[in-house]
């Protein structure tokens, strides 16, 4: 299966960093940061106006993320979801970031 057969799984979202970064390491020394992102803006959907919010969890792996992270700051992530499974019951979809930028915040 050649990269064109694979389908786009891309996504940029902006929003407010809601929770207190967690980080850990990876066995590979890895830092993993995970937080959540919370989204609001307004969308057109069939020609009008549509108030949209949503909450998402970030995963951030590397260090060259971690000056943009912190609880409060506006941001904008670039990445890939996928499926996140716990305890083999609860599935969620987890944004994957591969490139975070900070925001002046709109106040």
């Amino acid at each position: 299966m050649n990269d064109s057969d694979k389908g786009a799984n891309r996504l940029t979202l902006s929003g407010e960093v809601i929770s207190d970064p967690k980080k850990r390491t990876s066995p590979a020394g890895i830092i993993i940061t995970r937080f959540t992102l919370e989204h609001e803006s307004i969308q057109q959907e069939a020609g009008n106006d549509k108030k949209v919010n949503c909450r998402i969890v970030v995963v951030a792996c590397g260090d060259e993320f971690q000056q943009h992270i912190g609880k409060g700051k506006a941001i904008e992530v670039q990445g890939f979801l996928s499926y996140e499974s716990r305890d083999k019951i609860e599935t969620r979809l987890v944004l994957h970031a591969q490139h975070i930028k900070e925001l002046k915040h709109q106040d």
